[in-house]
């Protein structure tokens, strides 16, 4: 029985509900790690070659996203199967999964898989709202039970999707508006994972330090942090065509 390690950067939660889907479908996960926090930064994990790694990122513009990059790298395998997961907002994931096999793959790990699911966008929720929703999870366990099956002898290398090199990185810049409605809680604080939030200053946000990530808006009770309508609405017109259609969860061997 291999042991089953579900390991994600998911700001929003919607990546962590994927991953965890695909890894209960693969069997009982033995350890769940959330690389999200700025705890995080430092976390060191090995795995060996009885232990099969779920490891789950969304695409930000089509890219593995910098911070989750960089905590990738504290990830050590010895010729160990590697399923990735990568979420996107209902519009592509481009070249994510070429750049995470890649990553894992310079860690010792071997991608034997790939899992595309589609998650609400965590800027326009109107695209993918809802998602993963029970259908998608349902179906993501499916994915993770017909993984298991072919988890027989040396892992397999999976030739996942995506171009090298990869597309130029862009996006960002889209900062949260924190509104008297923040009561100081701190709950974005401890969530976000470069630290853009100080401790002793909560109503504030680092613009040099935010990576865009609307961490801190997914968790926020008081519903004090937003984005400017305006930029919402141009982002909405600009993504309009690309994500009106519904996109399917996809395996990848």
């Amino acid at each position: 029985m291999k042991k089953i390690t579900a390991i994600y950067f998911s700001p929003c939660g919607t990546t962590k509900t994927a991953v965890c889907s695909v890894a209960g479908g693969l069997g009982e996960v033995a350890k769940e790690v959330d690389l999200t926090p700025l705890s995080a930064a430092s976390t060191e994990i090995s795995l060996g070659t009885d232990d099969v790694l779920v490891c789950g990122v969304p695409s930000f513009g089509g890219r593995v996203p910098l911070t989750a990059f960089e905590r990738i790298k504290n990830l050590h395998g010895n010729g160990t199967a590697a399923v990735a997961v990568v979420t996107y907002g209902n519009r592509a994931f481009d070249d994510t999964f070429a750049e995470l096999q890649d990553a894992l793959e310079a860690q010792g790990f071997v991608a034997v898989a790939g899992v595309a699911a589609v998650t609400q966008h965590s800027i326009v929720n109107q695209f993918g709202a809802g998602r993963p929703n029970a259908e998608d999870q349902t179906q993501l366990q499916a994915f993770g039970k017909e993984i298991a099956e072919k988890l027989t002898g040396a892992p397999k290398r999976a030739e996942l999707p995506g171009n090298r090199p990869y597309l130029e990185r862009h996006g960002g810049g889209l900062v949260p508006m924190v509104s008297d409605a923040c009561k100081g809680c701190g709950k974005c604080v401890t969530h976000c994972p470069v630290g853009a939030i100080p401790k002793d200053n909560p109503k504030t946000t680092d613009k040099d330090l935010c990576v865009s990530c609307m961490g801190c808006i997914s968790v926020c009770t008081q519903k004090a942090r937003s984005l400017p309508e305006a930029a919402i609405g141009m982002l909405t017109e600009k993504l309009s065509k690309v994500c009106a259609d519904r996109k399917e969860n996809q395996l990848f061997f």
